[in-house]
């Protein structure tokens, strides 16, 4: 049977979330409505950053701690989470970048972001786990990881306050463009959402 504990950003790790979620703002009354139909692809990998701690990038070789969310693209059902991850201290991920502990994808995702970084990194089926079954995640998916850089190199950051984080996670994905994308992409949204939530 599959676990359906929540990961805070679902009302289930297994299961698809409602289509529509309602999250108050920090400090104002207005709400987002956060799409979760499904992300858009192109195909390629690409990086869209929902907040950047001002950090240098990480490079292969660094030792980095995270939290994650790994998300199918085409429903946006969460398969795994570093903060619900049944019998374990949901302590954020702690992997050495290029080692090949994660899947390329995201390991190739993870040179563009740098500490204090909130991103998704969107990963083709081929830079993820191709046409292999990897327990819950169907052959041939497109991935979205949903990451947040806490550690690099025993620098720390305290992270997002949560209702912030939960915001910024459900702003709807930008379109990818029709390209191979070298360089990570900024929400346009983002920006907005952590100045509202600051005042």
């Amino acid at each position: 049977m599959l676990q359906t504990r929540s990961c805070g950003r679902h009302a289930g790790c297994w299961r698809p979330p409602a289509r529509l979620k309602a999250v108050a703002s920090l400090k104002t009354s207005e709400t987002v409505a956060a799409p979760v139909e499904s992300f858009p692809s192109s195909g390629e990998l690409w990086v869209e950053i929902l907040h950047s701690g001002g950090a240098a990038p990480i490079s292969r070789g660094d030792e980095v701690e995270l939290h994650y969310a790994c998300l199918l693209a085409r429903s946006a059902c969460c398969m795994d989470s570093s903060r619900s991850k049944p019998c374990s201290r949901r302590e954020p991920m702690r992997v050495e970048v290029g080692s090949g502990r994660v899947v390329e994808g995201m390991d190739r995702g993870l040179c563009q972001l740098g500490l204090g970084d909130l991103a998704r990194i969107h990963v083709p089926a081929r830079l993820g786990y191709g046409d292999e079954l990897a327990g819950p995640i169907p052959p041939g998916s497109a991935l979205v990881f949903e990451v947040e850089v806490v550690r690099v190199n025993g620098a720390a950051c305290a992270g997002l306050p949560t209702p912030l984080l939960r915001q910024l996670l459900t702003l709807p994905a930008m379109p990818p463009l029709l390209r191979a994308i070298t360089s990570p992409l900024v929400h346009a949204e983002a920006a907005r959402t952590a100045a509202a939530a600051a005042t």
